[in-house]
C-alpha cells in the first residue's frame, strides 16, 4: 500500500516553481534570439538595398557619360564653341540622355568635393533639357539633381585628351596642309576657348581610372554656325 501512494505522488510546489522558472528563461532566451535575428535581418536588408540602389545609380550615370556628345553653342552675339568645361577638379558636359529622364538630354557635371575629413567625394549633378534647348554658353540651367557617387577617396584628378585647338585638329585631319599635331592630355580644357571638344575624359580616383570617350563630331556640330571647319 505504501508503494502505491509513492508512485501516485504529484509535483511539489518547489518543483513546479523551478519548472516555471526554467520555462520562463527559455521563453526569454527565445524572444531575445528572435529580436537579435530580426535586427540583423533588417540591418542586412538595409545594406543590401543601399548597395543595389548605388549600383543602379552608377549604371545610370555610366550610361549618361557614354552618351556624351560634342554640343556647339554660341556665346554672346556670335562667338561659337563647344559646351564643355574641364578643370582639374571636375568637368561639365552634355549627354543625349539623363538619369532622371532617359528620353531627355541633359547637361551634367562630375566633380570632386572635400568631405571635411581630409578626403574627397565624387559628386554627380545634372540639369535636364526637357523643356528648353541649350543654345548659349552662359545659359542658366536648373541643376536640381545631385548624388554622391564615391566617398572617402584620398585623391581625385581629372584629365582631358584632345587637340590643343580646332586649327591643329583640322590640319591634322586634312593631313595635306603641312604640320600635323598629336592628341595630348590636358588638365584644363575649355571648349569655348579652344573651339573644340576633348575626345576623352579621364577620372583618376586614387589609381582607379574611369575613361569617358567622346565622339569626334566637329563638322556636324559646327555646321549650323559655319560652313568650313
Amino acid at each position: 500500500m505504501g508503494r502505491a501512494n509513492a508512485s501516485s505522488r504529484g509535483f511539489t510546489l518547489i518543483e513546479t516553481l523551478v519548472a516555471m522558472v526554467l520555462l520562463s528563461l527559455l521563453m526569454i532566451s527565445g524572444t531575445l534570439a528572435y529580436d537579435y535575428f530580426m535586427q540583423n535581418w533588417q540591418r542586412n536588408k538595409g545594406l543590401s538595398d543601399s548597395t543595389l540602389e548605388r549600383h543602379h545609380l552608377l549604371s545610370l550615370v555610366q550610361k549618361v557619360t557614354q552618351n556624351t556628345y560634342a554640343k556647339a553653342v554660341q556665346e554672346g552675339d556670335g562667338d561659337y564653341g563647344f559646351y564643355f568645361l574641364g578643370r582639374e577638379n571636375g568637368f561639365t558636359a552634355v549627354s543625349r540622355i539623363s538619369v532622371q529622364n532617359p528620353s531627355a538630354s541633359a547637361v551634367y557635371r562630375i566633380f570632386r568635393e572635400p568631405d571635411g575629413q581630409g578626403n574627397y567625394q565624387l559628386v554627380y549633378e545634372e540639369a535636364v533639357l526637357q523643356s528648353s534647348a541649350l543654345v548659349d554658353a552662359s545659359q542658366e540651367l536648373p541643376f536640381n539633381f545631385r548624388r554622391v557617387l564615391y566617398s572617402n577617396v584620398s585623391a581625385i584628378d581629372f584629365n582631358y585628351y584632345g587637340y590643343a585647338s580646332l586649327t591643329e585638329r583640322n590640319m591634322t585631319v586634312a593631313a595635306d596642309m603641312g604640320d600635323t599635331y598629336s592628341l595630348e592630355w590636358f588638365n584644363d580644357y575649355d571648349g569655348m576657348q579652344r573651339f573644340l571638344h576633348p575626345q576623352a575624359i579621364q577620372v583618376d580616383m586614387n589609381g582607379f581610372y574611369w575613361f569617358i570617350e567622346v565622339p569626334d563630331a566637329v563638322e556636324e556640330a559646327l555646321s549650323r554656325y559655319i560652313r568650313d571647319v
